[in-house]
């Protein structure tokens, strides 16, 4: 997959220019791309180009995680030492609409200032029950229950 591609990206595209085909040359090069992109998808993070954008890893997981049911010792998680505000935060971003919320969006569906929604979430991450992610489009951070976190969830309601 990997020689293919290379090809389609280096010689199909240069033959292209060659023969003066511009159309057919992005093509093929957006094609080779993809290819390389593609074969070596375990060690991508993120990819975007021509039109085209993939975030991997992280991402992937917290969806996977949001969409599977948790395990039975995922259940029996001791949630004891959560407060008021750390069960809000879980709650909000617990919420069936969302995967990854902002710290403005967690604020205001957990009636809970910014600062000590911050405070919260650093100390939800630190237990294991929320990860963040990379930036959204706005360039603020994003957050995600992770398994256990959404077990906890499913404790708490």
């Amino acid at each position: 997959m990997k020689l293919l591609s290379a090809i389609v990206l280096l010689i199909v595209s240069t033959w292209f220019g060659y023969l003066g085909l511009p159309s057919q040359m992005g093509l093929a090069i957006l094609a080779g791309a993809l290819g390389l992109a593609f074969s070596n998808i375990d060690k991508i993070s993120e990819f975007s180009g021509a039109g085209f954008s993939a975030k991997m890893k992280e991402e992937v997981q917290a969806i996977i995680d949001k969409e599977t049911e948790p395990d039975i010792e995922d259940k029996d998680q001791e949630s004891a030492d959560l407060g008021v505000e750390h069960s809000k935060i879980i709650a909000a971003l617990n919420h069936p609409k969302y995967t990854w919320r902002s710290l403005a969006g967690i604020s205001k569906e957990s009636n809970i200032t910014e600062p000590e929604a911050w405070k919260a979430l650093v100390w939800l991450t630190r237990h294991g029950l929320v990860r963040t992610g990379n930036k959204n489009k706005t360039g603020a951070m994003i957050w995600a229950l992770t398994r256990v976190g959404r077990a906890v969830a499913a404790n708490d309601s």
